[in-house]
């Protein structure tokens, strides 16, 4: 007994949907074992295949660090996992509002990034990230014009990844969108909502290392 490739797909396909990064998760087990959990928080989804099509599968959720556990056909945990997967993407890709730039070291820089360059997976993730920021800041009550000046700088900071060591790009990054706040005049509300798209945004590339 296994857990084919075919139903792996499916799985994937549903990550997809929800517009999670694949990046942010650990995917492991083999045969007759397949977990996925976020990387830097509790969220998980374990499945175990029990029998011919029976499925025992261990879900910890958002709101809840106790796993519960149920036995399922295939159809059931793709009904569970939907679930599971909208849930959290609901959770990490929702700005609270509470969000400021002080006292937040959002990419966690450090002196060791001083002299260290981005590895691939790493410019991957913030490629990702920043189109992410671009697609939300859509939301916010900002003018055309102004939208369109964050858009484009948002386009500059990706093509920096490449040339930029981490400490430099990180503050350029920081850098950037502070002066975006200040100097275009963005509500507080509106900057609250901003740092709390790149807090979720960022939170799972733990770039410091």
């Amino acid at each position: 007994m296994r857990i084919t490739n075919q139903q792996k797909k499916e799985l994937s396909s549903i990550f997809n949907q929800n517009e999670l990064n694949l990046l942010d998760f650990e995917a492991s087990g083999s045969y007759q074992e397949f977990k996925i959990k976020f990387k830097f928080d509790y969220f998980s989804f374990n499945i175990i295949k029990t029998d011919k099509d029976q499925y025992q599968i261990t879900i910890q959720s958002i709101d809840n660090t106790n796993a519960g556990t149920t036995v399922t056909k295939w159809d059931g945990v793709i009904h569970r996992f939907k679930l599971w997967s909208n849930e959290i993407s609901s959770e990490l890709n929702t700005p609270n509002g509470w969000g400021t730039f002080e006292n937040e070291n959002y990419l966690n820089t450090d002196y060791d990034d001083l002299n260290k360059s981005f590895s691939k997976n790493e410019k991957e993730s913030i490629r990702q990230s920043l189109k992410y920021i671009k697609k939300k800041v859509k939301t916010l009550d900002v003018s055309s014009d102004t939208l369109k000046i964050i858009e484009h700088k948002l386009d500059e900071l990706d093509t920096k990844v490449d040339d930029l060591k981490k400490f430099d790009w990180k503050s350029l990054f920081i850098g950037t969108i502070a002066s975006l706040i200040m100097s275009l005049g963005i509500t507080p509300e509106s900057a609250g909502m901003l740092w709390e798209m790149i807090k979720s945004s960022f939170s799972g590339l733990k770039l410091k290392g």
